[in-house]
Order: C-alpha cells, then sequence, then structure tokens
C-alpha cells in the first residue's frame, strides 16, 4: 500500500522529531553560568580584535587527570580554540609566542568553589584545585590585564582527558565566554535550540 504526499509528509515529520530527539539526549549540555562581563559580548569583541595580531596568550591552572603540562596545555587550547563559533582563534600558553600579553585567558581545572573574576584575572594560581572525580567543573576568563571581560563556569561528567566530553565541556565554555553574536547581527537561527556541537562535531 502506498501512501499518499500528505501521510509521506508525516512520516518524515515524525521522523526528523525523533532524530531531533536524539540527538538532544546524546547532547545534553553542561550547566554554564555567565558570571560577568555584558553578556559575553564584551570579550568576544576584545578577541575579534586581537585575533588578527597573531596568537593569544592562555594561562592554563589545574591538574585533574595528572597529565603533562605539554599535554594539558596542547588539549585544552586546542579545544578552547575550536569552541568559538565563527572566529578562526590560535590559543599558546608560550608568552614568547605572543605579539602582547593582553587580553589573555584563563582556564582553571576543576576549581574548588567559584573564584571571582578578579582573582581569575589577577591571581589564577591562586585558585584551589583537586584532582578530578566523577564530576568535572572549568572555569574561564577572558582578561584585560586583572580586568575581567567575561567568565563562565560548566561542568560535567568527564572519565579523563580523553574522554570526548572533556572536549566538548571545553567547546561549550569557549562558546558561553565568546558567545556567537550571529543571530543578534542577522536575526536568522536555522535550527534554534538544537545543539549540534562545535568544531565539525554532533556534540555526542
Amino acid at each position: 500500500m502506498s501512501l499518499g504526499p500528505a501521510s509521506r509528509w508525516r512520516a518524515a515529520l515524525a521522523g526528523l522529531s525523533l532524530g531531533v530527539l536524539l540527538l538532544a539526549g546524546c547532547a545534553a549540555p553542561p550547566q554554564v553560568t555567565e558570571d560577568s562581563g555584558g553578556n559575553g559580548l564584551n570579550a568576544r569583541r576584545a578577541l575579534e580584535a586581537r585575533r588578527a595580531e597573531g596568537p593569544v596568550l592562555a594561562v592554563i591552572h589545574g591538574q585533574p587527570f595528572g597529565q603533562s603540562e605539554a599535554e594539558r596545555d596542547a588539549r585544552v587550547t586546542e579545544a578552547m580554540a575550536a569552541g568559538i563559533r565563527g572566529l578562526a582563534v590560535r590559543f599558546t600558553t608560550d608568552s614568547a609566542a605572543v605579539p602582547g600579553p593582553e587580553p589573555h585567558l584563563v582556564v582553571g581545572l576543576n576549581p574548588l568553589g567559584v573564584p571571582s573574576p578578579e582573582q581569575a584575572c589577577a591571581r589564577p594560581d591562586s585558585i584551589p584545585t583537586a584532582p578530578a572525580g566523577e564530576r568535572l567543573a572549568v572555569v574561564a576568563a577572558f582578561c584585560q590585564g586583572a580586568q575581567p571581560l567575561g567568565m563562565v563556569r560548566a561542568e560535567d561528567a568527564v572519565a579523563g582527558p580523553g574522554d570526548r566530553r572533556f572536549r566538548r565541556l571545553l567547546w561549550r565554555t569557549a562558546a558561553a565566554l565568546f558567545p556567537d553574536d550571529y543571530v543578534d547581527n542577522y536575526g536568522f537561527n536555522l535550527l534554534p535550540g538544537i545543539d549540534f556541537g562545535v568544531g565539525g562535531s554532533f556534540g555526542f
């Protein structure tokens, strides 16, 4: 028995709805809260102005997985850069590789509590951190000297440094710290409320 055009359309919509639900279930976002910085636009605009000059300095603090510093820094800086929609950015922890120290990114891995934005920018090494447990927290701030331009905190269940959820957590932290202003500028969003991830991934 063949289906008519209306029935085929309803079946296609049902299939699409199921796919959306499955995507939403496997890409449930970690909790992200903005603590300062004008809804993230101050940080994004400062990054947009700075990135054309070369790599942006990043300060990474915390060793939740006991990695080497070089491995940790490479994973975190690459994932944070990949999480920024609509901007090609390179972060580096090598102060000799940047044209200038400001503005700079601070990332705290598994901090105990929530530091103030001022502490994160001025004294990131003073933030107490802990080894990873069942969940991992990330605090990220974008700073102009000791002045915070924006800060966010996110957390999710992460099994280890190679867990794709760790990369996804960093993606989403970066996306919240430097939010895409495409919709504000153009008033158009293809699929509102559906997170297809960043960096070319569906975010599973």
